[in-house]
């Protein structure tokens, strides 16, 4: 409630002659009159005399008396709220359904030193700036409670009609409380302004008083209408992370998100927020059920989250006696499925409701407002809120565009075969087509009434293909100088190496267009066919070295074991006619792996200084340490060539290994010894031994001696 340009009016007593009258200021309404008579009397006395019974009589002078009459009265606006101030003074809440009523509370007060009656009037003002709605003047309530000067109550609770008197003593108050009726229902944030007069019988009966502000006292109220006003949005999102249900996939799902946010001016209390599912849906309500997932809700402002209820049918979500503040977002969640037999001719449309009572909580099944999410009538004929403002269309607004799902039979899935891992030779000339050399990837599209890649760019049925080197020996690099992809092309024939006539693909950073390598159809790339496949192959190359010399200035690098994994992953865009992307699963996996180890010969030298007819055989452990020989002893050498291969496949051919004895050594004869046996072998100071071939993960051995001199003539 607020007063209109004023709290209060206040009528007082102004002298100005004897019986004179006082103008009401405009500024400060104020009124009375103060006027003065003379009131004279005497004093007598009748009386006998002892010894007489004859009556005597007295009479007193004449004694005169000046008496002051003064009329004055106030009407104080009484502020109970704590609602900020507007124009017009202090606004009081108002409920927004038709009959709600306002409490205006006044003082009335008698000031002057007289008995006197008010006349007290309620009234709307013209509708116009500030003012929208009026209340009813005959179903409005007046009642007071008479006080005191001391402050104790005067009898009870009187209730008088508009129009009705309030008769108070000098010093006595009237505590009014103006319960005004608003019939019409109305949106937020409108204000209805009524004006509370009290009129003084006794400023009024004065002589000269004809303008009304001398005897009336007026204060304007002024109620701004409260209401929560509801913006209710609902999204769903499928298990393909679109809004496309897939009716062939029985662990398909829809995730639901309800946010109800309080777009109005007073806190929503013991709200109803509820979902039905249509007949293509029910709710996934046990954790026995795949998918399952327990609805939530979540508050963003404070207020206790109450608990989202599931129908015994599993049809209906349901939280009940919610609150929310305003400006606060209330968010629910829960997660459906197809209903049993649901099929594409079933209803997967649904709406979030929420239902207010805004006057009574424990009425809340009876409600006012009833707000659909897509602002429209539900089936059984509930209509959105009345009270959202026309001209402010964005308060309030609700939004169910993203809710609505779609179903089809469509099926995506793409399928590319595992990898697999291969060792290759330390080097590969760039100019080589090396059988072996060359990883051979199946791509299978497993789905349904989608051809896929059947486009190229970034275009929804594009399907993008990954290489990229992901892991090396070394921790931190990803990408192994030394082994690299020099070609990928469709291995039309499934031979392992590019041929002339089959197609080469080219990619920028390691992605590469599938639809380049689809079959030609009237001169335009036709995609994948379900069930249809193409098999890439990728080739790789090698630079490796294989030294164990450190100080060897032309090939002071080892990278036997060197390996590099190349990640080779399928990026399908989407969707495509409202079906998603296909996901990895299990049976139909997007991606795979294969690591290139280099392998080859890996030559290393071993020595034993003992004395020359030893054994060498059964020596003292081989070492690569320096060893110290006595004039006497020999130096016993052991060379040792492992083919470091696993593959059974990678047998080494014509392994030839060679020594050149330092000058200050001397071959010995009869010391050498090959194994497994050399097909040749050249002996003495310069040694070269050839072995025919050498099994994966085997090892040839040569053993020789010499014997040191400072001379070199031993």
């Amino acid at each position: 409630m607020k007063s209109n340009l004023f709290k209060y009016s206040m009528l007082t007593a102004g002298i100005v002659t004897a019986m004179g009258i006082t103008a009401a200021n405009a500024a400060t309404p104020t009124g009375g009159t103060s006027g003065s008579f003379n009131v004279t009397n005497k004093a007598t006395a009748s009386y006998t005399v002892a010894g007489s019974t004859t009556s005597q009589t007295a009479e007193s002078n004449v004694v005169t008396v000046n008496v002051s009459e003064t009329g004055s009265f106030s009407l104080i606006s009484t502020v109970v709220d704590n609602t900020p101030n507007d124009d017009f003074g202090r606004d009081r809440p108002i409920n927004a359904q038709a009959s709600s009523t306002v409490d205006f509370t006044h003082t009335l007060t008698n000031g002057g030193n007289v008995n006197d009656t008010y006349t007290v009037n309620i009234a709307n003002i013209p509708n116009g700036t500030g003012d929208d709605f009026d209340y009813s003047l005959t179903t409005s309530v007046i009642k007071y409670q008479k006080v005191n000067a001391a402050g104790t109550n005067v009898g009870g609770a009187v209730t008088v009609a508009n129009g009705g008197t309030i008769a108070l003593a000098p010093g006595e108050k009237a505590l009014i409380t103006v319960t005004a009726q608003a019939d019409t229902k109305r949106v937020a944030d409108t204000n209805g302004i009524l004006t509370v007069t009290a009129e003084s019988a006794y400023l009024k009966s004065k002589t000269g008083n004809t303008a009304a502000t001398t005897y009336t006292a007026t204060n304007t109220d002024n109620a701004l209408t409260k209401t929560p006003l509801y913006a209710i949005t609902k999204s769903a999102t499928t298990n393909l992370g679109t809004k496309n249900l897939d009716l062939n996939n029985t662990n398909a799902y829809v995730d639901y998100t309800i946010t109800v946010k309080n777009e109005g001016n007073i806190d929503g209390t013991a709200i109803t927020i509820s979902d039905d599912l249509p007949t293509g849906l029910v709710a996934i309500a046990s954790t026995t059920e795949a998918n399952y997932v327990a609805p939530t809700v979540t508050a963003s402002n404070g207020s206790a989250a109450g608990t989202a209820v599931l129908s015994n049918s599993n049809k209906t979500i349901t939280v009940a006696g919610q609150n929310v503040k305003v400006g606060e977002t209330i968010t629910v969640t829960f997660r459906a499925k197809k209903a049993t037999g649901a099929t594409d001719a079933s209803s997967f449309i649904n709406y979030a409701v929420v239902r207010d009572n805004t006057k009574d909580d424990a009425t809340a099944n009876n409600p006012d407002i009833i707000d659909r999410s897509d602002n429209g009538l539900t089936p059984g004929g509930l209509t959105q809120s009345t009270y959202e403002d026309p001209s402010k269309p964005l308060i309030g607004k609700d939004d169910n565009t993203n809710a609505s799902v779609t179903t089809s039979n469509q099926v995506r899935a793409i399928n590319i075969t595992p990898g697999a891992n291969k060792e290759i030779a330390l080097v590969t000339p760039a100019t080589s087509n090396v059988i072996g050399n060359t990883y051979t990837y199946t791509i299978t599209n497993n789905g349904s009434g989608v051809t896929e890649a059947s486009e190229s760019g970034n275009t929804n049925n594009a399907v993008k293909l990954s290489i990229q080197p992901t892991a090396t020996r070394n921790n931190g690099i990803a990408d192994d100088p030394n082994i690299s992809i020099t070609r990928v092309f469709v291995d039309a024939n499934d031979d392992g190496i590019f041929n002339t006539g089959e197609i080469e693909l080219t990619g920028v950073n390691g992605i590469y267009d599938l639809n380049a390598a689809t079959p030609l159809v009237n001169g335009t790339r036709a995609g994948l066919a379900p069930g249809a496949s193409v098999k890439i192959g990728v080739q790789v190359l090698s630079t490796g070295k294989g030294s164990n010399d450190p100080n060897s200035t032309t090939n002071n690098v080892n990278n036997i074991g060197d390996f590099e994994t190349i990640a080779v992953a399928l990026q399908p865009r989407g969707p495509v006619q409202g079906t998603a992307a296909p996901t990895s699963t299990p049976g139909n996996q997007l991606s795979t792996t294969s690591t290139t180890t280099l392998q080859g010969v890996n030559l290393k030298k071993y020595q034993i200084a003992a004395d020359c007819n030893a054994n060498p055989g059964v020596a003292a452990a081989w070492s690569t340490d320096p060893a110290t020989a006595n004039a006497d002893q020999c130096v016993f050498y052991k060379l040792e060539a492992k083919n470091t291969f696993t593959d059974t496949t990678k047998i080494v051919n014509n392994l030839i290994v060679s020594d050149t004895l330092d000058s200050k050594l001397t071959y010995q004869a009869n010391s050498f010894s090959a194994s497994p046996t050399a097909t040749s072998q050249t002996l003495g100071q310069s040694l070269q031994v050839t072995f025919a071939s050498i099994a994966a993960n085997t090892t040839a051995n040569v053993v020789f001696a010499a014997k040191p001199s400072q001379t070199g003539t031993n």
